[in-house]
C-alpha cells in the first residue's frame, strides 16, 4: 500500500499524451490545441472605419466636400485629397490617403458639403491593416483550452480546422452480480446500478461524451474477456467494483490475466483504499472501488489528472483552496481523508454521510476537505485545504 502523494507522482510521471489531430474548428470547443497556430491573413484584410461617419483629408477649412461613399463589403476606387470626405460606415474599406474618420455627430451635412463641429484627431477611428495580427505571426499557442471567444478569433482568420489533441477513447465497465439498471424492478438481493450514470456524467463535465459501457457479471473468466477485447479499442478504461479482496472480486486477477502492469494497487485513505492502476502498450486502467462515494472521490482525484495529462492540459488536478474549519476533525485512522464539505464565505462545513457507500453528502458538497494522513486532529477556526469539485 502506498501514500496518496505517492500515487499522485506516480500518474504524473506517465507519458500520457492524445493523439494530434485536425478538427473542424467547429467541433474544437474546450479541445485543447496540439500545435502554435500562425495567422494566415493580416486582421483586419485591410484599414477600415470604426465609426459610421466620414473620412476625410485634413483641410485648411473647416469645410470638406463629399466625394463619394464607401459601404461595408465593398472597396470603392476613391482617391481623397486635401479638404475631401468620404461618407463611410463601421467596417467599410478606407484609403491610405484618409487622415481619420470624424463620427456623424460631429458634422453638419448641407448638400454635398460637410462642416466639422469638432476636430478629430489624426488616425482617429481607423482599424489599420494587420492592426490585431500581422500575416504569419503567432495567434495561439500550443496546449491552449479551445473556448468561444478563440474559436470566433480563428474563424475571423479564415481557418477552418485547427490542430488539437484528439479525445481518448474511454470505456467503462462495471462489475458486479448484485447491479440492475433502473429499467427493471428489483428482487431481494438486488440493488440499481448508478456508478456508469455517475462516471458519464462527471466525463461530459470534462467535455468527453463518446464513451462505451459495458456490465459484466461477476465471473473471472468474463471478466478477463471483457478486459481482453474493451483494451484494443480503448485508450483508457474505468473498472467500477470487483477491486478489493472478497471472494467474487476478480478485477485484479482479471488484469494480471491480460498481462496489465500493475503501477499501483491499494492507497492508505479513507474512502477509496483498494483502488488500482495500471498500463498495457500506452493504454491506462484505473480500477475503481464499488462504493459510490468511494469511487467519486477516486475518479476526482485520480482519473480526472489522467484524462486531462492525456488531452495536454496544463493545470490536471482539481483546484485547491484554503478555507476556517468550522468545527473539529479527528483523524484516528492513519490514512489520508478525503472529507465532503460546503464552503462559503471561505469558510467549509464538514457535512453528514460520509459513508463510501453513500451519495446523499456528495449531493450537497462542492468541496473535498484534505486531511493528511499524519493529521491527527483539526481544530475548529483552522485553516484546512480543500479540493473544489467540478459544478
Amino acid at each position: 500500500m502506498i501514500s496518496y502523494t505517492e500515487a499522485i507522482e506516480i500518474i504524473e510521471n506517465q507519458k500520457l499524451k492524445g493523439d494530434k489531430c485536425f478538427l473542424n474548428l467547429k467541433d474544437c470547443l474546450d479541445k485543447i490545441t496540439s500545435e502554435n497556430i500562425f495567422s494566415p491573413i493580416d486582421s483586419p484584410p485591410f484599414s477600415q472605419s470604426a465609426m459610421d461617419g466620414y473620412a476625410i483629408k485634413f483641410g485648411k477649412s473647416d469645410k470638406y466636400k463629399i466625394i463619394g461613399e464607401s459601404k461595408a463589403g465593398v472597396a470603392p476606387d476613391l482617391k481623397i485629397k486635401e479638404g475631401e470626405a468620404i461618407r463611410i460606415f463601421t467596417g467599410a474599406f478606407i484609403s491610405e490617403e484618409a487622415d481619420c474618420v470624424i463620427m456623424q455627430e460631429y458634422v453638419k451635412k448641407k448638400g454635398n458639403q460637410i462642416q466639422i463641429l469638432k476636430k478629430p484627431l489624426i488616425n482617429e477611428n481607423i482599424r489599420f491593416k494587420g492592426e490585431q495580427v500581422k500575416k504569419g505571426e503567432l495567434v495561439l499557442q500550443k496546449g491552449i483550452k479551445v473556448n468561444p471567444a478563440v474559436i470566433g478569433y480563428l474563424g475571423s482568420l479564415g481557418l477552418k480546422k485547427i490542430p488539437i489533441f484528439n479525445n481518448p477513447k474511454i470505456s467503462i465497465i462495471i462489475t458486479g452480480d448484485e447491479l440492475v439498471n433502473n429499467s427493471s424492478d428489483l428482487k431481494k438481493g438486488q440493488i440499481y446500478e448508478s456508478n456508469s450514470q455517475m462516471l458519464l456524467a462527471a466525463l461530459s463535465k470534462e467535455g468527453i461524451t463518446n464513451v462505451d459501457v459495458f456490465k459484466i457479471n461477476d465471473d473471472l473468466g468474463a471478466i478477463t474477456n471483457s478486459i481482453k477485447n474493451i483494451i484494443l479499442s480503448s485508450d483508457l478504461i474505468i473498472l467500477s467494483g470487483g477491486i478489493s479482496v472478497g471472494d467474487y472480486d476478480y478485477v485484479k486477477e482479471a488484469l494480471s490475466l491480460n498481462n496489465v502492469n500493475e503501477l499501483f494497487y491499494k492507497v492508505n485513505q479513507k474512502p477509496g483504499k483498494p483502488i488500482w492502476f495500471g498500463e498495457k502498450a500506452n493504454k491506462f486502467v484505473l480500477a475503481l472501488p464499488g462504493n459510490p462515494g468511494s469511487s467519486l472521490t477516486c475518479f476526482y482525484i485520480y482519473f480526472l489528472p489522467i484524462l486531462r495529462k492525456f488531452l495536454n492540459k496544463n493545470n490536471i488536478h482539481l483546484k485547491k483552496t484554503d478555507a476556517i474549519l468550522d468545527s473539529e476533525i479527528i483523524n484516528n485512522s492513519g490514512k489520508t481523508l478525503f472529507l465532503k464539505g460546503i464552503l462559503k464565505n471561505n469558510k467549509v462545513s464538514l457535512l453528514s454521510g460520509q459513508s463510501s457507500a453513500k451519495l446523499v453528502g456528495y449531493s450537497k458538497s462542492n468541496v473535498l476537505i484534505y486531511v493528511p494522513e499524519k493529521t491527527k486532529k483539526i481544530s475548529v477556526n483552522n485553516k484546512v485545504e480543500c479540493f473544489i469539485i467540478p459544478n
